[in-house]
């Protein structure tokens, strides 16, 4: 299921920022695994980073089966 995840962030250009898209993805999980602590909406953690719903939602379902 990372593999997917990662595949999905590929097609983003923030991928280069963070030195790879398995960095960037467990940065993304690390994120959302602090976001509810802070109040943010899924949808408004998605717009900051730039990435789209359909990738957080992932990240979410990733995370949910934990």
């Amino acid at each position: 299921m990372k593999a997917d995840l990662e595949a999905m962030l590929g097609e983003f250009e923030v991928v280069e920022h963070y030195g790879g898209t398995s960095a960037a993805v467990d940065m993304h999980l690390n994120q959302l695994r602090r976001k509810a602590r802070f109040g943010v909406s899924l949808e408004e953690w998605a717009r900051m980073q730039g990435v789209s719903l359909a990738y957080a939602r992932a990240l979410q379902r990733f995370l949910d089966q934990g």
